[in-house]
Formats: structure tokens, sequence, C-alpha cells
């Protein structure tokens, strides 16, 4: 098989040609002493194999690197493969071959290589290989077959740009080397603004070939910005010729320069010294070995991650495990680093760089100057701070204590002695071991003297008979027990006490001593009352109701049968007479027709008394006004009553619904029926006002009055009704007097939005 990639653009001079011959001299030598070692290896291998025998080898891991040892990236992959497989699997034997290909060309030095890796490795193959940049993979996949067949190989710092001619790509996984060259460029020109110019550099070799080719990739995206100019394959002295005809405005990026025109292999030191013109201008890299020799920085590809993610996945192929990853797929992530003298030389503020930028070579702190210093005071500071501390632990642990105990005392005296329920203990023997002050209060004793007496002396002996057995049969299972008692206080009111007991074991589940947590709940008792008689009351009212509704429908029935009906009779004889015809001894037809009449009259006369006394009709057509001036005539001056009726400004402008109107009617005309019936006034005194919303009604008379107690009495239920009529409408009904004084009834109704007017 083909190398993956072949360079042929070489320089065709004397003295890279005299370069070529001493190599092939000396590899000459190193085949003549390869082919003897196989020969070797052929003439005794069941010596070899016997050797090893029965005995279980460490697993083994070429390292192939395609450059020298001393170059800065190889040596910081290599050492981070080291680290990473011996700090996970010490016993893994690690080999490396360095195959010094920048130095050298690989077309030379290739096929001596191969006998001499097949002497040293045919009787003890690795267990994989770790191809460290383009050259080595190039050199492994096309003598994979020949020489380590069907061994792993995992591949790092390839560059990303190249297709891989993998012909077979079986246990062939790395990392490739992804140089973020677009970012370098925008974070070139951000921080060099007025840039004019940008100019990448590098040799002919073929893994600086794919770089170049990505530098004019992405050129015409930055075209209208800056120009951009390459110099490639340039021997020294004519780079460094060009670059002094390079305007002040001008960025260098180092694409790939390691060695000039005429083979000769530069530093990265010297790399840097040469492109930066001796400092004059900014060069940007993408390696991370070169920050910190002279270039200002970059988006760079770290050796140490492409060297961690190889040797992570050997350790997997090692282990049996998948690799996680497919041939030339998997990247690496590049950082922005930069060194702090250039910023400072080509005055870039560190507030310019991107977030998470790493900056090396900055200058020493003061700590850091004197941190031997600083870490002796420290210790002694902090040995004396530690005495202290563990002094001041110890008083506040005592302080702590204190205040803790000082804490529960007062939690007991919030819980037992604050407390508005009674607390009371009593051992076997019922003796009061402890009463709390709320009970001492109750009883008007001191605590001293009730702790001197017996449970026996505050119950009644029935009473205590009763308790004893619920007492006495207490149980851990158990233990509660409760009550109701109706006792006398010290100042001779009866009070209802509301009781819970509890019997306390000890170890040996015995009774200890009973405690028993008391309430004074005579004010739930009278609440509770007082609602079974507002319940009552309310059942009254309902039956007063019904009654009153009964009454006036027999008052209405008797009223249309006595004189309705009589009426209706006569008019039918009447009629029937005048169809029948009339005899000359009786009453003339006209007589008859007149009388007929009368009877008509006083009928119609009846039906609107009727329906006036169940709904007046001015209510509905005139309003409340006009209805209650009206009813006022007509009830009081009936009766002969003085009267007089005072009307507010503004009144019949309200707005007042219908469901108000009626239930304002309905009080006034019981409020005026009271009167005549049980009031014996002389004078009445109606006013109506209107502020702020309220509609106020006041009715005054001056007969025998009411006191308080006929007006909470249970058969004042006109005045209930009242006052639930006027309640239904968020209103509020008084009625106030003395006796031989007169009564007042006032009324206030709030006024809703309202279809009616007054």
């Amino acid at each position: 098989m083909d190398e993956l990639v072949t360079d042929t653009t070489r320089p065709t001079n004397t003295a890279a040609l005299r370069t070529r011959h001493r190599a092939i001299a000396l590899f000459r030598k190193w085949a003549i002493l390869g082919y003897a070692f196989v020969l070797m290896g052929s003439i005794a291998p069941a010596t070899a194999t016997t050797a090893h025998t029965g005995v279980a080898s460490a697993p083994r891991v070429l390292v192939l690197a395609s450059y020298h040892q001393g170059n800065p990236w190889t040596d910081s992959i290599i050492k981070e493969i080291q680290n990473t497989i011996g700090h996970a699997q010490p016993d893994v034997e690690i080999h490396v071959e360095y195959m010094d290909s920048m130095r050298n060309d690989p077309r030379d030095v290739f096929p001596f290589l191969e006998p001499l890796y097949r002497s040293k490795y045919l009787s003890t193959p690795p267990n994989a290989i770790i191809a460290v940049d383009d050259e080595a993979l190039n050199f492994l996949v096309a003598r994979r077959n020949r020489l380590f067949h069907d061994v792993p190989i995992i591949f790092c710092a390839i560059n990303a740009s190249r297709k891989l001619k993998i012909k077979d790509g079986a246990e062939i996984v790395g990392i490739t080397e992804d140089v973020d060259m677009r970012r370098t460029i925008e974070l070139a020109l951000s921080l060099h603004p007025k840039t004019k110019r940008i100019v990448g550099v590098s040799d002919l070799s073929s893994a600086a070939w794919y770089d170049f080719e990505s530098f004019w990739r992405i050129f015409p995206d930055f075209e209208d910005r800056v120009r951009f100019d390459g110099f490639v394959g340039y021997s020294a002295e004519g780079l460094e010729a060009e670059l002094a005809q390079l305007p002040k405005n001008t960025i260098i990026l180092d694409v790939a320069f390691r060695r000039d025109r005429h083979g000769r292999v530069f530093s990265p030191l010297e790399t840097v010294k040469l492109l930066s013109h001796n400092g004059d201008f900014p060069v940007y890299s993408l390696w991370d070995y070169y920050v910190g020799l002279g270039v200002v920085g970059g988006f760079v590809a770290s050796g140490r991650r492409q060297g961690e993610e190889a040797a992570r996945r050997t350790l997997r192929i090692l282990n049996s495990l998948p690799a996680e990853a497919d041939p030339a797929e998997s990247k690496s992530r590049n950082l922005p680093m930069f060194d702090f003298v250039q910023l400072q030389h080509f005055g870039i503020p560190m507030s310019a760089l991107p977030k998470g930028s790493i900056v090396i070579n900055q200058p020493e702190s003061f700590y850091w100057q004197y941190r031997y210093y600083i870490w002796g005071i420290t210790s002694a500071f902090a040995g004396l701070v530690t005495l202290v501390l563990i002094l001041l632990s110890n008083i506040l642990q005592k302080r702590q204590a204190f205040h803790a105990l000082k804490a529960s005392q007062l939690r007991y005296r919030a819980i037992v002695e604050d407390q508005t329920e009674f607390l009371l203990r009593f051992d076997k023997m019922f003796k009061i071991t402890y009463a709390n002050s709320a009970l001492c209060a109750f009883l008007r004793s001191s605590r001293e003297r009730v702790l001197e007496q017996n449970l026996t002396q505050f119950i009644p002996a029935a009473r205590f008979r009763q308790l004893l057995p619920m007492i006495s049969s207490r149980s851990a299972e158990a233990p509660l027990f409760h009550g109701e008692e109706r006792v006398r206080s010290a100042d001779g009111s009866l009070r209802w006490i509301k009781w819970t007991g509890r019997a306390i074991f000890g170890p040996d589940e015995m009774v200890v001593e009973y405690q028993v947590v008391g309430g004074d709940i005579t004010s739930e008792k009278q609440a509770n009352q007082a609602l079974e008689k507002s319940r009552e009351a309310f059942r009254d009212l309902a039956a007063h109701g019904q009654n009153i509704l009964e009454k006036e429908r027999s008052r209405i029935a008797l009223e249309i049968h006595d004189e309705l009906g009589q009426n209706l009779t006569a008019l039918n004889i009447g009629l029937s007479i005048l169809g029948q015809g009339l005899s000359p001894s009786e009453t003339t037809p006209s007589e008859r027709i007149r009388d007929m009449r009368e009877l008509t009259e006083r009928t119609i006369g009846s039906v609107q008394r009727i329906s006036q006394e169940l709904r007046p009709p001015q209510l509905d057509e005139l309003g409340l006004v006009s209805a209650m001036q009206w009813h006022a005539r007509k009830f009081l001056g009936a009766a002969g009553l003085d009267y007089r009726f005072e009307k507010g400004n503004g009144v019949s402008d309200i707005p007042l619904d219908k469901d108000r109107a009626t239930a304002l009617f309905r009080v006034y005309q019981e409020s005026l029926t009271n009167i005549i019936r049980h009031a014996a006034a002389t004078h009445v005194t109606i006013r109506i006002s209107a502020t702020n919303g309220i509609f106020e009604l006041e009715i005054i008379d001056d007969g025998i009055g009411i006191d308080c107690r006929s007006k909470r009495s249970r058969n004042s239920l006109g005045i209930m009704g009242m006052r639930e009529r006027i309640r239904a409408f968020q209103g509020r009904l008084n009625v106030s007097g003395r006796s031989n004084q007169g009564t007042t009834v006032s009324v206030r109704l709030p006024v809703a939005d309202a279809k009616t007017m007054i």
C-alpha cells in the first residue's frame, strides 16, 4: 500500500541532494543491522517462545512519533500519553519511536525504518500503536499488513482538512488536529483594528500544505476588510527580505513554517523570531507550544489534549471496550491563549480578550514573590486563631447551654404557666401535686393552698363516685379520659368546664400520676343556647307569618262572601225579575235599574278597597312617597289621629327598585298598624330623607312606648318580621322607646340602581 500523502514539491538544489545521500548511507547501515536482527529472530523463535510460555506479559503500547525528540509539540503529546496511561494502568509498557520526519524526507527514511521496526517488534508485537502526526499514520497505514497485522492503531494530531486514504479502517481510530484558522484571524483583526494586510507563512511539507489550503479557502470572507498574501517555500534569507518590505499594519500568521527551502529546520523560537522580524509584526499561531516564544496568541490546538484523548482511547482498546470514535471524525477543542509580554508590546488590553482566555507570562504578584513568608506568618496566625477559636468554642458552648436552659424554662412557662387553660396533676391518692396559674386564678386561691388539698375537696362526692371507675381503669393502651362539669367559680357564678385527663405511666407501666387539662367553655355554651333561641325565634316568626297570611286570606274570603257575594246575588235577582217582566203593582223598571246600579257601584268600591289593602296602586303608579302619604291620610286620618308627614329635599329623585320600595312600604304599614292597635297615641310624625345613597324613614308617636323586654320578647314577632324585611337588603331597623314616652321606628336602607323612580 502506498503512503497516504506524497510530497511532489521538494526542492532539487545541491544542499538538499547532499543531505539526502547522507541519510541514505546512514539508513543503509541501520537496514543491515535490522536484517541481522531478523535473521537471529528466525533462527531461535522457539527459544523466545519458550521463554515466555506460561508467563502473562504486560500490555505493550508503541508510540510512533512523526517528529524528533525535543520538538515541543511532539514532547507535549508523548508526555501526556505517558502520564495518562501510567496513572490509569501502571503495568502498561510504553515504547516510543521517533521517526524524525521533520528533519529528514519521509521517502528517504521510511524504507529503512520498516526493517528496523520489524526486527524490534516481530517477536513481541505491541497490543496497540499510537500514531502521532500525519507521517506516522502514513507509515503505519502503508505497511500495516507487513509490520503490525491486526494491531489496533490510534492516531492523534492528524490534519483535519486532509482526506485520509484508509482502505481498511478496521481498528483505526483517533482524533484529528482541527486548527481554528478562521477564529484566529477574526481574533487578530479585532485586537488590531488598523490592520491592512495578513500574511500566511508556510513551508513545503505535505502537512503544512493542507493547512495552507485552508488559509486560502477562508480569505474571500475577509477580502473586503484586509489584503491576504502567502509566503510558501521561501528560504530564510528570502523570507526575511520579503518581511522587511511589508507595511507596519501587517499581521503574520504562522500556518506551518518549520524548515526553509534549503532544508534548514527551525526551532519554534527561531521561527517566531524570523516571522516577527525582531518584533516589528504581531505573529499569531495555531499551536499552543508557540505561545510564550514571541507570538501574541490565537485559538491554538493543544498537544496535551491530543495526547490525553489518544491515551484514553488506547486504554479502552486495551480493556476490550469500544474506542468511542470513528476514523478521522473526533475533534479536539481549541482554546484562546495569549502571551502577556506580547499583549503589552502591542498595547492590547486584557479586557479585549475573549472570555475564558489563558494568559501566560503574567508578572508575579506580591503574594507569589513572598509566598514562603506569607505561608509561615499565616501558619503561625492560624495556630493562634485556632487556639482562640477553641477557647471561644468552650465559652460559646457554656453560653449556649445556659441560654438553652433559660429558653427551656421560658418555653415551660409559656406552655404551662402562661396558658389560659387549667392544668392540674394529682397522684394515685388524688392528692394535688401541681396546679398552674390559670387554675389558681379561677379558684382564687394561692398555689401553696391548692397543693395542700385533695381532689375530692373540689368535686361533690356523688360526682366523684361516678368519675372514680373511669379514672382507675386507665391503661397504657387507653390512657385518656374526659368530661364536662358545671361548677361554681370563686365569684359565685356558674361556669361550664370541659376537661381531658391522661394517666402518666412509669417504666414499669404503673400509673405515676394523672394530668388534667381543662378550659372554661361557658361562652361557647351561651353562644349555643343563644343560637338555639334564635332558631326558635325564627321558627316562631315563620309560624307567625303563616298565621298572618291565613288570617288575611280568611278576611278577604269573608269580605268577598259577605259583601261582594250579597251584592252579586241581589244583582242576579234583579236581572231575573227584569227578564221575566214586572206586574203593575211592583216598582217601575227605572227604579229597579237604579237599585241595581247602586249595588254595582258598592261592589266596585268593595273590590277597590280590597285591592288597595292588598297592595295600594299608588305604590306602582305614583311611587313610594305618594303611597306613604295616601296610606297615612287614609289610615291615620280615618282613625282620628293627628299626624305630620315631613319629606326631605331630593327624596323624589332617589332611584329605588321595586323590591326595596315594597319592603319599605310593608314596614311602614306594619308600624302604622302597631300605632293604631297598641300605642294609644294622639300624634304621629313621619320623616323621610335621603343622604349619600341611604334612604331613611323615621316614625315617631307619643303613645305608651315600649321597653327593651317587649322588643326582645318572643311575642314581638311583628318587629322581627319588619327587621328581617330590611336586613334582606343590607339595611337596618331600630325600635326605641320607653314606657309612657312614645316609640320611634328608624329605618336605614342602602339605595341600589333601580328602574323605578320615587
